[in-house]
């Protein structure tokens, strides 16, 4: 039983003395939120200018990188994402509006970016085809900026009869 006692105090102090996420002031959270915006904004610009490359700096090469899609692990590396993108055909655009979106600080350095979302794929004749949905992000602050470390998006499905 004395042992079990001590085991259960030891638990219990490493759980107390486990160090918290340093905690954001309303005007770091505020300006943490207005930097991610500008990100979404920059993100959308450089799809919309067909920047592949610039785009592709945007995810980060963590290894521990994934983006989901519609209930499937879609890019496993942020290398997959850039290969993608190198398979765009040229003179191709990607359109995006976002609505709804919201930044929630986590920590410095550290945001989730939540949004509604309607894309756009445009080729140079103005032919394409579009889809709609929601979309998450995890961004991370790294030495070159903002870095997509996460990501999710779904379109929605019908449920129901």
């Amino acid at each position: 039983m004395g042992a079990l006692i001590a085991v259960l105090l030891t638990l219990v102090m490493a759980v107390a003395c486990t160090r918290q996420p340093a905690a954001l002031g309303a005007a770091h959270a505020t300006a943490l939120g207005d930097s991610a915006r500008a990100f979404l904004a920059e993100f959308t610009r450089l799809s919309a200018a067909a920047q592949w490359d610039s785009l592709s700096q945007l995810y980060s090469a963590r290894s521990d990188f994934r983006f989901l899609e519609s209930g499937e692990v879609r890019y496993a590396s942020a290398g997959a994402i850039r290969e993608a993108l190198r398979g765009v055909p040229a003179g191709t655009r990607i359109r995006t509006e976002y609505t709804d979106v919201a930044v929630q600080p986590i920590a410095p350095g550290l945001a989730g970016v939540s949004a509604l979302f309607s894309t756009r794929f445009v080729d140079s004749a103005g032919g394409g085809f579009g889809f709609a949905g929601a979309i998450s992000l995890t961004l991370q602050r790294e030495s070159a900026g903002w870095r997509i470390i996460a990501g999710h998006s779904s379109a929605p499905v019908r449920r129901g009869p």
